[in-house]
């Protein structure tokens, strides 16, 4: 029975990373000079789903982040299932009852929390920065 337990967690162990990674996707692409083709490729999904889906009904299920830092010319792209974001924050949230001397909403004046509802905002733009003292320019959205 003890082996047959030890297995089970050595499959585990080996399984579980497997098929989360194979669910979250990131890629860093460095020595961007002109990120608009990348960015206009995000809108043009973006529009799609508004243009589709103007009231943003239904749960989304996948969450998209598109980076550029101008001072670096690194594009960031990440595409993550919303089930593993919420179990990110709720192991977050897990640890930080255990962290007394991290607070996290008063160091960065947001509250975390908020985002576990994130999949009841409906498919679409979610975020939309652009910094032209930095030449930062983030997108986040719902699909």
């Amino acid at each position: 029975m003890e082996k047959l337990k030890r297995r089970t967690q050595i499959i585990a162990a080996v399984l579980i990373p497997l098929f989360v990674s194979a669910c979250f996707n990131l890629q860093i692409i460095k020595n961007v000079k002109k990120p608009d083709r990348y960015f206009k490729k995000a809108y043009r999904e973006i529009e799609g789903i508004h243009r589709n889906n103007p009231d943003r009904e239904g749960r989304p299920h996948k969450i998209h982040v598109l980076i550029y830092e101008g001072s670096d010319r690194n594009l960031i792209q990440v595409t993550a299932p919303l089930w593993l974001v919420k179990g990110c924050m709720d192991f977050g949230a897990e640890i930080a009852e255990d962290d007394n001397e991290f607070d996290f909403e008063d160091r960065f004046d947001f509250d975390w929390r908020g985002l576990e509802n994130l999949g009841q905002v409906g498919p679409g733009l979610l975020v939309e920065v652009n910094d032209l003292e930095e030449k930062t320019k983030i997108l986040i959205w719902l699909k």
